[in-house]
Order: structure tokens, then C-alpha cells, then sequence
């Protein structure tokens, strides 16, 4: 990583309090985003570090080796908002780096976008209710090969028959005596 230019040693302010805690102000040394204009960094017995930092670059930094816990709203009323998250530009995002979940959870939750939302998953989206589960649009579709949800122009099977002879209710309700479904076909 280049080093800043005509480096300033002396405007910088190191506050030690003691082996747990310190405060570096000015440090002119470049990290990611540049110097930082204050660091500060807490060490705990069993050596978990936590630091918060602003850098030049206006990027601000908080990290902490294990839980980090925002409470809020003890005295608010019902009505109140306890924890608002903002981004005036730009996304916000939510990542868990290794083996986790993301939860929210609350009396109710709601989601609302002005666009889009998109739902993704790798494998399964499950919506589970006490009661019923609602959808409203102009246009609702299901597309899929196997499913009972919407009967989108028939079975995988009734897809491939379709241009043939053989009616789709032949093959959802079989005689039982047809003498081609009772007996395998065997070719010479």
C-alpha cells in the first residue's frame, strides 16, 4: 500500500489508558481508506478486540470479535421508533460471512419497496401461516414443472401430449379395464 506523502508525525495524539484501551488521533500511517482520523481500540482479558474508527475517506468503522448489542426504546411509547437505519445514497446490506441465519422477527413485519422485491433462494422458500395466505396483483403466475399450486397450461406430462390425440382427461382419470394400461408393451 503507498504511503501518504509528506507524513505529519506530530499532529498525531496517542491517548493510553492503560493495556485495554487507547485513543490514536491523526494517525498519518495509510490504511484501506486512506489515514484514519481516529482510532479507537478496546482489548478485553480473554484478548477480543473491538475498534471504532473514521478514515479521510469518510468511511466509518465499527467492529467488535464478538457480539454487538443495540437497545433502545425503553421509554417510548407504542407509537415510537426505537431503531432507525438510514442510507440517504446507496444500499444497505445484510451479510452473515459463515453458517448463519438472518432473523426478524416482531408482532408484525412488514416490507416495502417503492420497486421490486425478489425473493432468492438456493433451495427453498417456504411461507407458512396460521390463517390463510393472500396474493394480490394485476397478474399472478406459477411456473414450474411439478406443483399443485396453479395449473399452468397442464402437467409436465399434459405439456407433452398436448399435440397428440390422447386427451389430457384420459390420462388424469384411466379407465380400469383399458387393455393398454393393464398390460406392458413388448416389441419384437
Amino acid at each position: 500500500m503507498a504511503e501518504k506523502p509528506n507524513q505529519n508525525w506530530e499532529q498525531r495524539v496517542v491517548d493510553s489508558r492503560g493495556p485495554k484501551f487507547r485513543l490514536d488521533v491523526n494517525n498519518p500511517q495509510m490504511g484501506a481508506d486512506g489515514a484514519n482520523v481516529y482510532l479507537m481500540y478496546a482489548v478485553t482479558d480473554n484478548k477480543e478486540k473491538q475498534f471504532s474508527a473514521l478514515s479521510e475517506s469518510g468511511t466509518y468503522r465499527l467492529h467488535n470479535e464478538r457480539t454487538i448489542e443495540v437497545v433502545s426504546g425503553s421509554k417510548n411509547s407504542p407509537s415510537d421508533v426505537g431503531v432507525k437505519i438510514s442510507s440517504v445514497k446507496g444500499d444497505i446490506t445484510i451479510t452473515v460471512v459463515k453458517n448463519g441465519s438472518v432473523r426478524i422477527s416482531g408482532n408484525s413485519v412488514t416490507i416495502q419497496a417503492d420497486q421490486d422485491i425478489d425473493l432468492k433462494a438456493g433451495r427453498n422458500i417456504t411461507l407458512t401461516a396460521g390463517s390463510r395466505v393472500l396474493l394480490r396483483g394485476l397478474k399472478a403466475q406459477a411456473n414450474a414443472l411439478l406443483g399443485n399450486l396453479v395449473h399452468n397450461g397442464g402437467t409436465w406430462l399434459e405439456k407433452i401430449i398436448k399435440p397428440t390425440m390422447i386427451g389430457s382427461d384420459y390420462l388424469s382419470n384411466p379407465p380400469k379395464d383399458d387393455k393398454f394400461l393393464s398390460k406392458p408393451v413388448v416389441e419384437d
